[in-house]
């Protein structure tokens, strides 16, 4: 402290001198911060207390705590140089009579905003065993140059990055033409088990057709073809209901679908497929049958009569 030689008794923080001071600093410094920071401070508490080390001015350094509520956003809590300058303003102001003397020109700030440690030189004045009436005291003047603190540059606050959700479009719907169609397998027998969809003559029979026309319809109509489903199975040899699904604006007509089934009928395994008894919608694929039957024969005639002129 200047205008008081530090004294052995301030190395132990649990003696009575030690005590005594540390009392009148944290009165002093917690007026102050209170005033100016209101319920954003919390309280101070001296660290330490050594030896002033400037020349031809002897004193006392305190280190000393001074804390904010830690539910103080750390957006307010005060900057470096704005704690040092409110204990500056405070001790500098003539009207204000404090416990200890602080020299003003030696206050820092070590680290902050949080517990921020501020060293401040303390003068005070030798306890009389009969003191009677107080002067103000006045801070010591120190030739030591004044230590300003570092300033410090806030960071600014940036918006966290919003990202904009892509605008969904809407599923497209595409409304489908389901065509009922028929044929007849005259090579196999029919048996009661295919009238009931759970037994396993129904379920064996049922995968076998559409696993290899599921296929015929996918390669003679890529762009429409959806889907096959077996309805129902009756006796007759045995006739055969499917449902074959088209997306509704390329849906192939009745002659086409027909004319797939009859090219496949010589490919499918396990069952055939009865040409003449195709129907589609109910109507029937004889027209069909009949115009291939009339075209072959012209082509026999033909041949015919071409072996009869080279005999």
């Amino acid at each position: 402290m200047e205008g008081e030689p530090f004294i052995d008794a301030y190395n132990d923080n649990t003696s009575p001198e030690y005590k005594e001071l540390e009392t009148r600093l944290l009165s002093t410094c917690s007026k102050i911060y209170k005033a100016k920071f209101g319920n954003k401070f919390s309280h101070c508490k001296v660290k330490k207390l050594s030896a002033l080390s400037v020349i031809r001015a002897p004193g006392t350094e305190a280190e000393m705590g001074v804390v904010f509520n830690s539910t103080t956003p750390l957006a307010d809590l005060p900057q470096n140089n704005e704690v040092v300058q409110t204990l500056v303003e405070a001790v500098n102001n003539t009207n204000s009579t404090f416990d200890v003397s602080i020299s003003p020109d030696s206050v820092k700030v070590e680290s902050g905003p949080v517990s921020a440690i501020t060293t401040a030189p303390t003068t005070a004045k030798p306890k009389t065993a009969a003191p009677t009436t107080a002067k103000p005291k006045t801070a010591a003047p120190t030739t030591a140059k004044p230590k300003t603190a570092a300033p410090t540059t806030a960071k600014p606050k940036t918006a966290a990055p919003t990202t904009a959700r892509p605008a969904t479009t809407a599923p497209t719907t595409i409304a489908l033409i389901t065509k009922r169609v028929t044929f007849r397998s005259v090579q196999d027998t029919f048996t009661n088990d295919l009238l009931n969809p759970s037994s396993a003559a129904y379920k064996g029979r049922a995968t076998m057709i559409n696993t290899q026309l599921t296929p015929v319809f996918q390669k003679v109509f890529p762009s429409s073809f959806k889907s096959l489903d077996v309805v129902s199975f009756s006796n007759g040899s045995i006739i055969n209901v499917i449902d074959v699904s088209f997306g509704s604006t390329s849906a192939p007509n009745s002659t086409q679908i027909a004319n797939a089934l009859i090219n496949a009928a010589s490919t499918v395994v396990g069952f055939d497929i009865e040409g003449s008894s195709i129907s589609v919608n109910g109507i029937s694929s004889s027209g069909v049958r009949h115009k291939i039957s009339l075209v072959t024969a012209s082509c026999l005639c033909l041949l015919s009569w071409i072996l009869s002129n080279q005999q």
